[in-house]
């Protein structure tokens, strides 16, 4: 904007306490502007700015300005101060003021369901509730739940500006709205989540926490939590993970600072046989403790301090063994930073006292050997060519180990400590989303700044490159929705400073090379960094103190003094110490510290370290969707209603918000609405028409071009250059116009001095007219002159009677005074009388008195006795009618109970019965299935028998009709007709005494002469020529029939045999046949036994009756006569 400014404009000026103030101009010289602000104070300013008038109208979000600057910032901030408007809207970020009050009407927490019930909208149509913390908590969740994508909320700020209290309001702001749609259940378990938070905190604050010069209470660490959210967007649980934390304070710290409140606690609340068992002293005692000169905050209480944090350590689930090893830890770093190494011939040794309080640190402290400590402490050891070599230390370096020592068991407490809060908080739970909240120190410039102000600055460094390029790219987005041509904007980032800060010559990596030489220093490390980033456009040269070196970061110019950096930076303990400290006798002591891990290569140190971690952190922030709450402090005095400008201005310029002026500058600055531009510049065009139009045309009779301006959509988009034309093309014009008018008021003036004269004319004869009358006014005069001495007469005379009334009113008042003390007097004696005879009186009154409340509080107890006694029957007969209610209510209940258990018992037997009958019916179709299979059976049985029996038949008619020939053979041969006589040898032959048919033919059969064709002979020879022989023997005679006949007809058992064509004995096979047959005569079912006996279905065994009910012991009876349950049927029909 054009600083060209004339006496009158309004303008905001520099000042050196309030950083900008607004005013007017009073006097222009060539150096100094004179300004007087709207307070009437007068003051020489050489930077002014002008006012443009719109953009001081109030707004949320102050990038909606017209005019974005320094000044404009610094402007809306103060007067949304005073008026308790303590959040402010710029961009994306979240301003927050602490007012040290936050019992603020606009900020109370019956306030936030205002915010809440706004839900989704806000992502499309903003927010209507005015600025908060919780409206940052609000976009985050909802955008978490919409996008399914984690959210971040970057919360920065210098010590003292209510990180950690934003932090608590974010936590109780999103815990309340993951709950709004959820069961009291789910609800409780998001409060106990913020409440199992909020009991940590004063673990983490007194073991994290210490006193600097700007905050009593300043977090040394960096800490980002993450908040972890079921499938259903309800809050159940939290992590925190620890960053950066300040080591090098254990052991030493600036000069009106602390170190961390849990060393200055111990000493001062432990109890008496505590601090002997310790060998505590008091705090002076302790050089660890005194190196700031700062012993003590006022109004903080340590001892008290001390008993909360054992408490809230409990709490949290730690025992009191495992607090006992923690504050051991830290008795034994106080003794062992007051014990002094000294050196002989190279060599370093401690005195006698200091040798014993080591020992009683490694016997009843930290329960290691005292003798391989002071060892490791004064010596190293360093293996070469196979062959092991000890070297003596110096003090230095064995101070060195000793203060890595103390440094290491500190922070591996703290962590220790972290890692049991996660465990109390946090949930195990994977893909789920979760809002983090990273809580880490601001931007740090003090007087004397070292290499932790470094790590520190880098930080938000590395922070503020992150924002830049959101914000560069949010603006870009603005533009292009505008259709504004983006391309001649050039983004100028802040890499050059981070190069020089982790490039591979920058000063980290510089101060690692030192540490890795035996002989490296601060003073060769400030010089080789001079000789490489010499030439570089971040870095600064020291004029005069070779010990220091400067930093040009996006907040401005850091000197930094590198005295004791490269001890800082060093990590020198030794695997053998941790090895020690790991032979402890005391189970949390033995896992304090990590086992060693022999490292290949340089060994880490604090920067390589803190540089992992820091990538680490931008990998996850880098992985969510940022948004920025930056807080800061108004004044340093920690009082309400107080505004600092300048140290506010260095808190914004420090949390990179004017950067966004910066990002803003680079491109459009200046973005004016239609109306607001064609209000304003409307003069320095003839064009007529659309707002848009008018815009357009300004533009163009000003020559600016798309590089210079653009018209927008809805806004005119200008540099700071073009304004400056915009502005005095404007002012040109009003100078032409102003002397039209005043042409037009020089010709205006000229007649009315005309009509003036005319006037004048007429006010002369007026006053002759006037003289004329004069005669007659002078004689009525004279007349008023006499009647006003008359009346001056009258009045005298009324003067001297009242005066006379007055002093006989005076006299009567006197007599009535006098009169009135004599009244008095003997009112006063009779009184007197009267007092003494009531004195006398008193105790016969008091008797009677007496008597009477004794009569009266006897009636009144007996009143209040029946009325008591009313009462109490009331009283009874209430509680027997609530008796009787209740009596009737438990019947009812017990009733409803009874109804209810039948119900189920009568579903749970109505299901059973189903179930039965499905199975029963499944058991019968197997027992009908087994039937049919065994009927199968039974005929496949019965047409064998009825084959056998075929068979047998068959036999026994070849039987008969063997016989028949046998016995019709015997009868056409019963003589001889082949021998003539009989031998006699014969006569006592075993056929003598035989019939001559039966010896012939046992002759024949003997002798193989021709016999009859027996079924002997026939079965041997076989069927075949059995069938020839029978057709070749000649039928019988009638008379031979007829007796065959008669002969089979007599009864003969029919035998059955097996039909063998091999046998040898046919005789036999009928015989086993005839068996057979009788056998089936007599029960030719013999082969089938019914296995099941069906039961009728009105039984009510059966599942289909009715009235079925299982058993007394809850079987059921099967189709085959057997009983199981219903679920071992069930699974036997499964299986």
């Amino acid at each position: 904007m054009s600083n060209a400014v004339e006496v009158g404009d309004r303008v905001f000026f520099s000042h050196p306490e309030d950083s900008w103030l607004i005013g007017t101009v009073r006097d222009v010289s060539a150096k100094y502007k004179t300004c007087v602000d709207d307070n009437g104070r007068e003051f020489q300013a050489q930077e002014v700015h002008k006012v443009i008038q719109s953009s001081l109208d109030p707004v949320h979000d102050l990038l909606k300005m017209s005019y974005l600057h320094d000044s404009t910032l610094l402007h809306h901030v103060r007067e949304r101060y005073w008026k308790n408007t303590i959040y402010t809207n710029i961009g994306p970020i979240i301003l927050a003021l602490n007012p040290y009050n936050y019992n603020l009407p606009m900020y109370n927490d019956k306030n936030m369901p205002n915010y809440i019930k706004e839900g989704m909208t806000v992502l499309s149509h903003g927010s209507k509730q005015v600025p908060h913390s919780w409206s940052i908590a609000h976009q985050a969740y909802c955008l978490m739940r919409m996008k399914q994508q984690n959210q971040s909320i970057l919360v920065s700020g210098e010590s003292g500006a209510g990180k950690t209290e934003a932090v608590k309001i974010v936590m109780k702001y999103v815990g309340e709205l993951s709950t709004q749609a959820a069961t009291a259940e789910e609800k409780q378990v998001a409060r106990q989540t913020n409440a199992k938070v909020t009991s940590t905190s004063p673990i983490l604050e007194t073991f994290g926490n210490a006193k600097t010069t700007r905050n009593d209470n300043s977090s040394r660490f960096g800490k980002f939590m993450k908040m972890k959210f079921n499938d259903h967007g309800m809050l159940v649980g939290a992590h925190i993970t620890p960053y950066l934390l300040e080591r090098s304070r254990v052991i030493q710290h600036g000069l009106g600072e602390r170190g961390y409140h849990a060393f200055y606690q111990l000493v001062a609340g432990a109890s008496p046989e505590d601090k002997r068992r310790m060998q505590l002293g008091e705090v002076g005692d302790y050089r660890a403790l005194n190196a700031g000169g700062a012993p003590s905050i006022a109004g903080v209480d340590d001892a008290e301090e001390y008993n909360l944090t054992r408490e809230a350590m409990t709490v949290v689930g730690i025992t009191k063994q495992e607090q006992d090893s923690i504050y051991n830890i830290l008795a034994a770093i106080l003794h062992l930073t007051n014990c002094a190494f000294k050196e002989r011939d190279g060599k370093s040794f401690l005195s006698d006292a200091d040798s014993r309080t080591v020992s009683f640190v490694c016997r009843d402290l930290l329960k290691i050997d005292a003798a391989v400590l002071l060892e490791d402490l004064t010596s190293t050891t360093k293996t070469v060519a196979g062959d092991t070599y000890t070297t003596s230390l110096d003090k230095d370096h064995a101070t060195e180990q000793r203060d890595s020592l103390c440094k290491a068991l500190y922070e591996h407490v703290f962590l220790w400590l972290v890692n049991r809060i996660n465990g109390l908080i946090d949930v195990e739970r994977s893909e789920t989303n979760w809002i983090g909240l990273l809580d880490i120190f601001g931007f740090e410039h003090f007087e004397k700044n070292s290499f932790e102000q470094l790590c520190i600055n880098l930080t938000n460094e590395q922070l503020q490159q992150h924002y830049n390029n959101y914000i560069f790219t949010r603006d870009l987005n603005e533009c292009r929705d505008e259709g504004i041509d983006t391309q001649s904007i050039v983004f100028k980032d802040n890499q050059g400073t981070l190069d020089l800060i982790t490039s591979a010559l920058g000063v980290l990596s510089l101060l690692d090379e030192e540490v890795q030489l035996r002989k490296g220093s601060d003073h060769s490390f400030i010089s080789k960094l001079a000789e490489a980033q010499g030439s570089h456009g971040s870095y600064v040269k020291h004029r005069l103190d070779r010990d220091t070196f400067g930093i040009r970061h996006y907040a401005g110019t850091v000197m930094y003094t590198v005295d004791g950096w490269r001890e800082k930076n060093m990590d020198t303990l030794k695997n053998t110490i941790k090895q020690l400290v790991r032979t402890s006798t005391d189970n949390f002591i033995k896992n304090v510290l990590p086992a060693p891990v022999e490292i290949v290569g340089r060994k880490p140190t604090v920067a390589r370290i803190y540089k992992n971690q820091l990538q680490e952190l931008m990998g996850v922030v880098n992985a969510t969707n940022p948004h920025w709450i930056r807080c800061i402090k108004p004044h340093n005095c920690k009082q309400p209603r107080n505004f600092h400008g300048q140290e506010v201005m260095n808190q914004l310029r420090s949390a990179g918000v004017l950067e966004t002026v910066r990002i803003r500058k680079m491109g459009f600055s200046v973005r004016l609405s239609f109306a607001d531009f064609v209000a304003r510049y409307r003069c320095i065009t003839t064009v007529k028409g659309r707002p848009r139009d008018v815009c357009a045309g300004v533009l163009k009779a000003l020559g600016l071009g798309p590089q210079m301006g653009q018209v927008g959509k809805t806004k005119v988009f200008l540099k700071n250059e073009s304004w400056s034309v915009v502005e005095d093309a404007r002012a040109r014009c009003l100078n032409v116009h102003c002397v039209v008018l005043q042409r037009f008021a020089m010709a205006r003036t000229a007649r009315v001095a005309a009509a003036v004269r005319v006037a004048n004319e007429k006010v002369k004869l007026a006053q002759a007219f006037a003289r004329y009358k004069t005669s007659s006014r002078y004689v009525r005069q004279t007349e008023y002159y006499l009647k006003e001495e008359e009346l001056l007469e009258g009045a005298a005379r009324l003067q001297a009677c009242v005066k006379e009334e007055d002093r006989n009113r005076i006299a009567m008042m006197k007599l009535e005074f006098d009169q009135m003390q004599a009244l008095g007097e003997m009112r006063r004696r009779g009184a007197q009388n009267i007092l003494e005879k009531w004195y006398m009186d008193k105790p016969i009154r008091d008797a009677l008195a007496i008597s009477d409340f004794k009569v009266d509080e006897e009636g009144a107890r007996f009143a209040m006795e029946r009325f008591e006694q009313e009462e109490l029957l009331n009283v009874l007969d209430v509680l027997k009618e609530d008796f009787q209610v209740m009596q009737h209510r438990q019947l009812q209940r017990e009733r409803l109970e009874d109804e209810q258990r039948f119900r189920l018992e009568e579903a749970a037997r109505q299901e059973q019965k189903q179930k039965a009958r499905v199975l029963w019916s499944r058991a019968m179709e197997q027992k009908r299935m087994q039937e049919a299979i065994l009927v199968e059976e039974e005929h496949r049985k019965k047409a064998q028998l009825q084959k056998v029996s075929n068979t047998m038949n068959e036999a026994r008619h070849l039987y008969q009709t063997e016989r028949e020939q046998v016995q019709r053979m015997r009868r056409d041969y019963d003589e001889l007709q082949f021998c003539s006589s009989v031998p006699k040898h014969r006569v006592n032959s075993p056929t003598r005494g035989r019939s001559p048919a039966s010896r012939r033919m046992s002759n024949h059969h003997d002798h193989g002469g021709f016999g009859a064709p027996t079924f002997s002979r026939v079965s041997m020879a076989g069927s075949a020529q059995a069938s020839q022989l029978y057709s070749s023997t000649p039928p019988p005679t009638k008379a031979t029939r007829t007796k065959s006949v008669s002969r089979a007809k007599s009864p003969m058992p029919p035998r059955i045999v097996k039909a063998e064509p091999t046998a040898s004995h046919s005789l036999d096979m009928v015989k086993r046949l005839q068996k057979l047959s009788k056998a089936v005569q007599a029960n030719p079912y013999r082969l089938i036994t019914h296995r099941f006996s069906p039961l009728h279905t009105k039984s009510p065994l059966n599942p289909n009756n009715p009235d079925w009910a299982p058993g007394q012991d809850g079987t059921i009876l099967l189709p085959d006569g057997s009983r199981c349950t219903v679920d071992e049927l069930a699974q036997r029909e499964a299986y």
